[in-house]
């Protein structure tokens, strides 16, 4: 009995103690993170049927600085905007490209961007899906794109990168494209994008 009394005592100031210990904080959680686009290692590639037997191929040269990447460990808390400039395109062939720039096809000059707003990401770094607005000639359209993170860390320039390559595929008719209704079955009407991104944390 006297050995119990003490130790009676030992337990309730353990548990007095206890009652009286500030709560264990949760861990925060990590800070959503800002990165721009360096272009110069990203690329806006696409294909397209032409006159229904092979495929086209170009891509667009200029990613306006207005782009931007938000990543949280949340996915669905993350965002992209991407602004293209639509006379940037290149297939490699002067005068094709300067038929693609006119009111047939981009008509650059009264819509010189070409833009993808983000409004909703789910799934895992491997396997994302990234809906959003897509706006062509005026016309804006809801799409979706399959994407996936390649790699992310510091690299060797003293920064801190992630890379991500997302493919995407839109009808030229539901944006209104000139030669796609006057010209049927010459080229498309289904454009496959490759969007490959290299960005840098701010």
């Amino acid at each position: 009995m006297k050995l119990l009394a003490p130790s009676l005592l030992v337990a309730a100031l353990a548990g007095l103690s206890a009652a009286f210990s500030p709560p264990a904080r949760a861990p925060h959680p990590s800070a959503a993170e800002t990165f721009t686009i360096d272009s110069v290692h990203s690329s806006v590639l696409f294909h397209t049927r032409h006159i229904g037997i092979s495929e086209a191929y170009g891509r667009f040269n200029t990613i306006a600085e207005e782009s931007s990447l938000v990543l949280d460990a949340d996915v669905t808390k993350s965002s992209l905007m991407l602004v293209v400039a639509a006379e940037s395109v290149d297939t490699g062939v002067p005068e094709r490209d300067k038929h693609l720039r006119n009111a047939d096809f981009l008509n650059s000059k009264e819509h010189p961007e070409i833009v993808f707003e983000s409004k909703k990401i789910t799934g895992k770094s491997d396997a994302l899906e990234v809906t959003g607005e897509l706006t062509f000639l005026g016309v804006k359209k809801t799409v979706t794109a399959k994407a996936h993170q390649v790699g992310k860390g510091d690299t060797f320039q003293g920064d801190h990168r992630a890379g991500f390559v997302a493919e995407l595929s839109f009808s030229m008719a539901d944006f209104g494209v000139a030669f796609v209704k006057s010209t049927p079955g010459a080229v498309g009407p289904d454009v496959h994008l490759t969007i490959s991104l290299e960005c840098v944390r701010k």
